[in-house]
């Protein structure tokens, strides 16, 4: 296959966050998805799909694509190595693209966006139409069409949480309450209905912390400011945040380390158009924090948690090119700014995507036809070295083909636990390993919590041995 290539700029070097390489592509790109265990990123661009081999940054595939101009929405399904990539409006639709051969496999016609992969079931979820049909990943095609469970409603921003095998589906409609779908995965049955307290709009996408076992959610619509917190146990609103969201973007991440959600959007309380981010405590579900920019008029629209730094990237994709608007890095350990205002080009980025393995971040669409990939350098949450004396333990990741290794030594007496966590940071597995005795002791997954063989990627394990704790990187390769 022919491959092109990039023009590759001159590295820069900042205080917080190193611009280790920026790629020129031939043409405008608006968001896209790393995929870790093939070394790929796609990319939405204006005119084509784009597949980039990370190893050599070249392109891989150019797939021409009818002329939007559309944010894309992408879901991966892992199993089968394809990506869906939804646009809102047509022309496009959802196509179907083989990452491992670098091919368009479908296009599916009916105008539709945002969508879920539900992998007990290999089908992809998205609304169409007022409807939200359920298509067969094996053969693409529509296999159940759910009508709305009340008439005027449409249905967006499916969320599936793979602990419960249950659908979360936002539903909107004009001046009536939004409200939040459950869908039961093996028979599609409505489960529940769950009123939240905003109108004129669905809610986005949401996010869910599988420790608390809570999901949270924002407004997907500008005219719908509002943002809260779901039990995913009992499907019942915990509470509500009167936050001025005002995007169509993701504006929630969760950290799963410390266990905080940060929802963007603007400071009301001050009376300005400032942009705002607010840090939500997950075990009181309380905003502890607020953190404000002076940059206006533009709010934060979207942001990425990072988990091997613990640091969330933000920005805002409908900036103005002459407001010298950049991207945000906050260090979650501290909730403060590490990088106020980082401009990368004529525009701020579009979107963050992260690769665990290498520890690369990938600001795409800075200058509209660039890709910055960015390093963190300094603080965050790092890997524990191996030959770092501890007074109690030491702990390290062994190598290992077929599950996550790791290997601790105890000088005293100590109770130890463990959790593991995937490479996007939800939880996946646990271990009680008791009191044990002092010496050379090793823990050991290879499968998570639900009985599912680990997929080859990265993982982090946090490390509980008494006095010491330690984090940890191990690959399963």
């Amino acid at each position: 296959m022919k491959k092109f290539l990039l023009v590759l700029a001159p590295m820069l070097l900042l205080a917080q966050v190193e611009v280790d390489t920026v790629l020129r592509l031939p043409s405008f790109v608006m968001n896209g998805l790393f995929v870790p265990e093939l070394n790929k990123l796609y990319l939405v661009g204006c005119y084509e799909h784009d597949l980039l081999d990370c190893s050599t940054y070249q392109v891989r595939a150019r797939i021409p694509r009818s002329y939007d101009n559309s944010y894309g929405y992408i879901f991966w399904n892992w199993s089968r190595q394809k990506l869906y990539v939804g646009f809102n409006p047509a022309p496009d639709s959802l196509v179907a693209i083989d990452m491992g051969a670098d091919s368009l496999v479908a296009t599916i016609p009916r105008s539709g966006s945002a969508s879920a992969f539900v992998a007990t079931s290999d089908r992809l979820y998205r609304g169409v139409d007022h409807n939200l049909v359920a298509m067969d990943c094996a053969t693409d095609t529509v296999v159940r069409v759910i009508p709305p469970p009340e008439p005027t409603y449409v249905f967006s921003h499916p969320t599936w949480d793979s602990v419960s095998n249950k659908l979360y589906v936002s539903l909107g409609s004009w001046e009536l309450q939004s409200k939040i779908a459950v869908y039961d995965c093996v028979s599609d049955s409505l489960l529940s209905l769950i009123d939240v307290p905003g109108t004129g709009g669905a809610a986005g996408r949401m996010h869910i912390d599988p420790t608390y076992r809570k999901g949270y959610f924002a407004s997907a619509n500008p005219w719908a400011a509002y943002a809260g917190v779901i039990d995913v146990e009992a499907d019942t609103l915990i509470k509500f945040f009167p936050i001025n969201t005002s995007s169509f973007y993701d504006q929630v991440a969760v950290d799963t380390i410390d266990h905080k959600v940060y929802i963007a959007g603007r400071d009301t309380n001050s009376g300005t158009t400032a942009a705002a981010l607010f840090v939500v405590d997950c075990a009181i579900d309380s905003i502890v924090k607020r953190l404000t920019f002076p940059l206006t008029p533009w709010p934060i629209d979207f942001i990425r948690w990072v988990p091997w730094s613990n640091r969330v990237y933000m920005t805002r994709t409908a900036a103005s090119a002459h407001q010298n608007t950049g991207m945000i890095v906050v260090d979650c350990r501290t909730d403060s700014v590490i990088e106020p205002n980082l401009v990368l080009g004529y525009w701020p980025p579009y979107d963050f995507q992260i690769d665990p393995i290498r520890e690369r971040v990938f600001a795409i669409g800075c200058e509209s036809t660039s890709v910055h990939i960015l390093r963190d350098v300094e603080g965050g949450v790092t890997e524990d070295p191996a030959a770092e004396p501890r007074p109690a333990a030491t702990a390290r990741p062994c190598p290992s083909s077929s599950g996550v290794l790791v290997e601790y030594e105890l000088t005293a007496p100590a109770h130890v636990r463990a959790k593991l966590h995937d490479a996007v940071g939800r939880q996946v597995g646990a271990l009680d390993a008791g009191e044990q005795a002092p010496g050379t002791h090793r823990l050991r997954w290879d499968r998570d919590a639900d009985g599912r063989r680990l997929s080859a990627g990265a993982y982090f394990v946090l490390l509980d041995m008494g006095m010491e704790k330690a984090r940890l990187k191990a690959m399963i390769r």
